[in-house]
């Protein structure tokens, strides 16, 4: 294509030495294939998306984790001397892939109970999280048993953990990086190609702006 008609709706951010076919067809490909790598996830962010943001204002069910079995786990006691060792138990005997949360620690606490007044033992807590569920753990010190919950959820709490790569190993994060930066790279040529198109400019600039600024009104009373 030669300059002179490529200038006249040519790419208004980039040098004049730039301003070629050839970096018009780098364009128009790395826009294209990094939204073929991506179209699948980027339907998947987007009805996640969509749920995360209306879960609590338009209380749309968004597949919150519900108990599907419990049990108490023989154990010998010697086994789980802190709460760091509770995590390394469950992991070891469940078979558990992830690391669990931050133990918790509920001290003892006295209640009235059938009108007599009874005192709980203290608790160690741990929750593993997974994509399709959790798995929490209690144990008392000194306890011959540990109690087991194991919590599921739906397809659709599956993809919302997805989206938030809630309970993944490495792999999914760098995964969902590559996502992240096909979508910066759509973004960035997406912008460069629309200085090519057809009709007004002053529409187009004017739309982009119309979003920015909705956004931020939207944002603004809420921000410290």
């Amino acid at each position: 294509m030669p300059f002179s008609r490529l200038n006249q709706s040519g790419l208004l951010f980039l040098p004049r030495r730039w301003q070629s076919a050839v970096v018009l067809r780098w364009l128009k490909r790395t826009h294209a294939w990094t939204g073929f790598w991506g179209a699948v996830l980027f339907l998947m962010l987007g009805v996640s998306g969509f749920l995360l943001n209306h879960r609590s204002i338009w209380k749309i069910e968004t597949g919150e984790a519900v108990e599907v079995r419990a049990m108490d786990i023989a154990v010998n006691p010697a086994l789980i001397k802190d709460e760091a060792a509770l995590g390394t138990w469950a992991k070891r005997a469940l078979g558990l892939p992830t690391e669990g949360k931050p133990p918790r620690k509920k001290d003892a606490e006295t209640k009235a109970f059938l009108g007599k007044t009874q005192t709980e033992p203290v608790k160690w807590a741990q929750q593993f999280t997974h994509p399709d569920g959790k798995v929490v753990v209690e144990y008392s010190p000194g306890a011959a048993s540990v109690a087991v919950r194991q919590d599921a959820r739906n397809l659709l709490g599956v993809i919302k953990n997805l989206h938030m790569s809630t309970g993944v190993g490495l792999a999914w994060v760098l995964f969902m990086d590559s996502i992240a930066g096909a979508l910066i790279a759509m973004s960035l040529t997406g912008f460069l190609l629309w200085t090519r198109l057809h009709g007004s400019r002053l529409v187009g600039g004017g739309i982009a702006i119309f979003c920015v600024l909705t956004g931020t009104i939207a944002i603004w009373p809420f921000l410290l």
